[in-house]
């Protein structure tokens, strides 16, 4: 068996690597496997007098990593009838252009792997689903709380009754703004290097926490990522999930004032200029000016707007430039 003899395959300038199927090789075949006499091996040659030493291999493998990969150097040519040589998968012309030395990764081969490894960090990322779409000791943190009930009464203010809308207002509020993020680049928190393999697997877990999100019914099949496809059974359990999350979190009691106030750290542990976020939120509400005091008018709020008012004038004329 060879990897190219007078019976290769060549279209055009593709040329396959024999494989076992092109020798016709049957399920269960028993191989006898003979010394090669003309071509030396990885660590030497023989011959009649004896084995030698081979300090030059013919053929490179890349033993730093726990998944040795065969280097197959692809030939750039000029077009000519065989000059592009291929084993299972052909590189596309981008590839070969920008890394001619690349490993030829073939997915069959990573699936034993993947699955191995999604079974080892099941149990991490069913912890992880748990303890975010769940009530700690049967309550949310306040901010949530009220931010949810919010959302809800805008809601019915605004006559929408559409429960698909609310629930996407709320996976855009806080899971797909805030926890996606931490998931995703686990380095805005914690000190911790990211490598592409990491990254990787974190996108897959972020994908499968937005899926898990969305109300829409995910259809998959063969042709399916096998990203996708890893937690298509766990997304059965995820989504419902989710929905009893928001449900929990709507027939808790209201949070009073008080309490959604003291939740909030002092200045001074938060690390933070009590001036320069004033400032910021000064800015803010300077671009909405108009609408934020017409807002407080309907709703009867004339005294607030007075001092909103008050206020605006004060900062558009002391500290916010180019106000009028």
């Amino acid at each position: 068996l060879r990897d190219e003899d007078e019976s290769t395959l060549v279209e055009g300038e593709w040329k396959r690597i024999n494989t076992l199927r092109h020798y016709q090789v049957k399920d269960d075949a028993v191989f006898s496997f003979v010394a090669d006499q003309t071509v030396n091996g990885r660590y030497g040659f023989a011959d009649s007098t004896g084995y030698h030493s081979n300090p030059k291999p013919s053929r490179a493998f890349d033993l730093s990593s726990s998944n040795p990969k065969l280097s197959r150097t692809v030939a750039s040519g000029s077009g000519c009838a065989g000059s592009r040589p291929w084993h299972l998968t052909k590189k596309t012309e981008h590839s070969i252009e920008a890394d001619p030395n690349s490993f030829v990764h073939v997915p069959e081969i990573y699936l034993n792997r993947l699955l191995t490894t999604k079974k080892t960090l099941q149990t991490f990322v069913h912890d992880l689903f748990h303890s975010v779409f769940s009530l700690s000791n049967g309550d949310v943190p306040p901010a949530i709380k009220f931010l949810f009930d919010l959302l809800d009464k805008q809601a019915a203010d605004n006559g929408i009754t559409d429960p698909d809308i609310i629930h996407t207002w709320k996976n855009n509020s806080i899971p797909l703004r805030f926890w996606i993020n931490i998931i995703k680049n686990p380095e805005m928190i914690l000190d911790v290097e990211k490598n592409h393999l990491v990254d990787s697997i974190l996108s897959v877990i972020a994908t499968t926490y937005m899926d898990s999100c969305s109300l829409s019914t995910h259809a998959f099949s063969t042709d399916s990522p096998s990203s996708k496809l890893l937690y298509a059974k766990e997304l059965q359990d995820y989504k419902p999930a989710v929905k009893k999350f928001y449900n929990d979190i709507q027939t808790l009691p209201p949070v009073t004032d008080d309490k959604l106030y003291g939740s909030f750290p002092p200045t001074e542990a938060m690390q933070v200029s009590r001036d320069a976020a004033l400032y910021d939120l000064a800015v803010y509400a300077n671009s909405y000016v108009w609408k934020i005091d017409h807002a407080l008018q309907a709703n009867n709020h004339d005294e607030l707007s007075k001092k909103f008012a008050h206020v605006m004038n004060y900062l558009q004329t002391y500290l916010i430039p180019g106000s009028t």
